[in-house]
């Protein structure tokens, strides 16, 4: 039976209002009153990412291990991650892509996206600077290749995983390879939720804990320091929440997904649409008014879009394995 994990809803919800907020935030940074406040939303929110990253690299795992994930069912993990993931990804594209154009002629300027970049677009080798938060689905997408791989041993042989898998992800994100493969760059996030999973889930804890250690410590030597700080109090939220989350918790968690999508294209178009009209003391009031549009607007696509691709996903079986749902806590 699978056994819920509360902290991951209200972990996604954070992780999502933390990148809005950086987004939004840097619109005010001039404020007279609340500048300030203003410019630590956008320094500090886009650390948002980096506990998806973590998020991630515990439910996955977590989602293989309740299916008995052997390797023979690769193809099948992908075509999930697939369903799961590229349909919201494409609607929130298309979106980004026709409302960007139609800003791009408004104002009388060179549409930055040509056809060669739009189809580069839809396979993760391209994304339109209109919603600079693609990319971290491009890195998403590489994890998914590696851990449809490798969970196999890093579950059943976690020596070899603390004692040369990590060694050399550590390496090789300290590399000119990074500038290539993003996901080398943050690979030390999602081992983090990596072993920090099986940890949780007491499996053979002596080389787990040791590559949640090390993982952690090289994060603290090469990453920004919240970043670090970020991703330890994730895995520890995780390890230590046990409680069920409030509706109002869930619900941000839930639409997480689609407020992360499409936050960007929506949120910053209001705002600019509507900073002419507005008095600068009471740019608050604006920046409340467009948190609560891009959540109303993606409570909208995450039923039309993101349920359905859901629900799709979950009709993929793995081969010759107990199949269990693989809840909505994932990206």
């Amino acid at each position: 039976m699978k056994k819920q994990v509360y902290s991951l809803m209200i972990l996604r919800g954070v992780a999502a209002l933390a990148v809005v907020l950086s987004h939004f935030g840097r619109m005010f940074t001039n404020d007279p009153k609340f500048g300030d406040l203003f410019a630590f939303f956008r320094d500090y929110g886009r650390y948002g990412v980096q506990m998806f990253f973590v998020i991630s690299g515990f439910v996955i795992p977590l989602s293989l291990d309740q299916a008995h994930y052997k390797l023979t069912s690769y193809a099948a993990f992908l075509k999930k991650r697939a369903y799961r993931l590229h349909p919201p990804y494409i609607a929130a594209l298309i979106l980004t892509l026709v409302l960007s154009y139609l800003s791009y002629k408004a104002t009388g300027q060179v549409y930055e996206e040509n056809a060669i970049s739009i189809t580069k677009s839809f396979f993760y080798l391209h994304f339109p600077k209109s919603n600079p938060v693609f990319w971290t689905l491009g890195v998403e997408v590489i994890y998914y290749l590696f851990i449809g791989l490798f969970f196999p041993v890093f579950k059943k042989y976690p020596a070899l995983a603390a004692i040369v898998i990590l060694p050399l992800l550590i390496v090789l994100s300290q590399t000119t390879l990074v500038g290539y493969v993003k996901f080398f760059n943050y690979t030390l996030y999602f081992l983090v939720g990596i072993f920090g999973y099986f940890i949780y889930s007491k499996q053979k804890l002596l080389f787990n804990a040791v590559g949640l250690a090390a993982s952690l410590t090289a994060l603290f030597y090469f990453k920004e320091l919240p970043s670090a700080f970020i991703a330890l109090l994730t895995i520890l939220f995780i390890f230590f929440y046990k409680y069920k989350v409030p509706k109002p918790l869930n619900f941000l968690g839930e639409i997480s997904y689609s407020v992360y999508l499409i936050h960007f294209v929506f949120g910053i178009k209001l705002i600019n649409l509507l900073a002419r009209y507005i008095s600068p003391s009471y740019c608050w009031a604006l920046l409340i008014a467009a948190i609560l549009f891009v959540y109303a607007v993606s409570y909208v696509f995450y039923l039309l879009i993101e349920i359905p691709s859901a629900n799709l996903s979950n009709k993929v079986k793995y081969k010759k394995s107990v199949e269990t749902v693989i809840d909505r806590q994932t990206l």
